[in-house]
């Protein structure tokens, strides 16, 4: 065996076996979007790769009739690299549903990037920009029977390169038939020893070499913003954000509002029976300050949500130690959900009904949940107005608050990030990412999402009726 592809192997193998997973980020990563390519409604669904780079793979659900093809491309959010698109793929039609379409593409580096979607067909040709956040979450990793199978590899390869370098030397020089005598074999031994060490040292060095570039990706996976909250005065709830450090252009300096504000403060008790969804004013470089209301003593956990100005989102995660809070009551676009009291104002009758059939719920499909707004006679009603610029809201939070999503009738993606994508298409081309509500919103109202995993999750939905924020809360089991 040629001693060079030997030392390549041997390096291979011991570098595969030293992946090793990396924590992943917290929320739900993948990203769905209900929106209009031209005169096309669509349903994109983007699952972006766990390592970058990395491979996304795209869904598009198309919804009327006579779309003959779908294109997708990745390109940056913003700048240039925006206005400029290289030549897209094609997506594929699926054999078992025509309007189904799906791709896969190359995600290159860590930041802001965008999906766009071409979809052309009898009704015309339409472009739509779906925002994707690239978040490195993990090395790649590898299970343990291919771990134990390449490094028996690795042994019989070092055996095998020590046990020709050791016969080269001791029967090179010997002619045809002749048998080694005890001065060849002395060679032979001298040079397995050499071997063996220069095995030990090839090794070595790529151990080292190997570790030296695991820990510099390490430093490039995504590490989210860290928050230092506390309650001050008894009532005032503090939010400091730190940055771990990650990528040097992420900045706390540079959040956008979203639905008309910069944060969106979501707390919950552990038993998810109590659920405040909060609106905190920016007190200074990455520091919020919020007036919480009445809160029984006990620890919270808080998520907070925030885009930043390149149409990157995150989600901040911490928890509080809170005393018995005497607040003051809720206003504006902030609420509350109270397990038992689910009418918080006096003589509101809104009931929400989660309308579903018996399909079950599984992990990393595409679902529609549709809640239906009625009165105390189970009539759907005819009055709901936009709560911040949208029909409803909907919370989806795992039981052990593993996984978190905010999730809007027109998907998972903020809209400020939407808005962004738009600008960035052609202004003759551009759909805008707003959703085109009648004077009178129907009771229906529905949101895309997929569970990322299995197990028990609480989902609050919330609308706003006659001035009143009303919000629902369901059980979800997903298996």
């Amino acid at each position: 065996m040629n001693m060079r592809v030997a030392t390549a192997a041997i390096v291979t193998a011991f570098v595969l076996m030293t992946v090793t997973p990396a924590r992943a980020h917290v929320g739900s990563p993948d990203v769905f979007v209900d929106g209009h390519a031209g005169p096309h409604h669509v349903y994109v669904t983007v699952r972006p790769p766990h390592a970058i780079p990395g491979v996304a793979d795209v869904e598009v659900l198309t919804i009327g009739e006579g779309v003959r093809r779908v294109r997708i491309v990745p390109l940056p959010l913003t700048g240039a690299g925006a206005q400029f698109a290289p030549i897209p793929d094609d997506a594929s039609r699926s054999a078992d549903d025509p309007k189904l379409f799906t791709g896969h593409l190359w995600m290159m580096t860590a930041g802001a990037w965008q999906v766009r979607v071409t979809v052309d067909g009898d009704a015309g040709s339409g472009v739509l920009a779906v925002p994707v956040p690239t978040l490195p979450q993990a090395t790649l990793a590898m299970d343990r029977p291919l771990q134990f199978v390449l490094l028996v590899l690795m042994l019989v390869l070092a055996a095998g390169l020590v046990a020709i370098v050791s016969a080269i030397a001791r029967e090179a020089r010997l002619d045809v038939g002749v048998r080694p005598d005890r001065r060849a074999r002395r060679r032979g031994r001298i040079a397995a020893v050499i071997a063996t060490c220069a095995v030990v040292v090839i090794v070595y060095l790529g151990d080292t070499w190997w570790k030296a570039e695991a820990s510099n990706y390490a430093r490039y996976v995504y590490k989210p913003l860290e928050a230092d909250a506390r309650i001050t005065d008894g009532s005032r709830l503090a939010l400091t954000l730190h940055d771990p450090g990650w990528i040097a252009t992420r900045r706390t300096d540079d959040f956008v509002p979203d639905h008309g504000h910069v944060m969106h403060l979501f707390i919950v008790s552990p038993g998810l029976d109590r659920f405040w969804h909060l609106h905190p004013s920016e007190a200074g470089v990455g520091a919020f300050e919020q007036q919480l209301p009445d809160m029984p003593q006990g620890r919270y956990e808080i998520f907070a949500d925030l885009v930043h100005a390149t149409g990157v989102s995150e989600t901040v995660v911490s928890t509080i130690d809170a005393p018995d809070v005497r607040g003051v009551p809720l206003s504006g676009d902030d609420s509350a959900y109270i397990a038992g009291k689910e009418a918080l104002h006096e003589g509101d009758d809104t009931r929400i009904e989660w309308i579903r059939d018996n399909a079950p719920l599984t992990p990393k499909r595409l679902t529609m949940f549709t809640f239906r707004v009625g009165d105390g006679a189970g009539r759907p009603v005819n009055d709901l107005e936009l709560y911040m610029g949208m029909p409803g809201h909907a919370v989806f939070v795992r039981r052990d608050r593993r996984v978190f999503a905010h999730v809007h009738p027109s998907g998972s993606a903020p809209m400020a990030a939407l808005e962004i994508g738009a600008r960035s298409l052609a202004p003759a081309a551009a759909a805008s990412p707003h959703e085109h509500h009648p004077g009178v919103l129907p009771a229906d109202v529905t949101f895309p999402y997929g569970f990322p995993e299995a197990g028990e999750y609480k989902i609050f939905v919330q609308v706003k009726r006659a001035g009143r924020i009303v919000t629902g809360a369901f059980d979800a089991s997903v298996h």
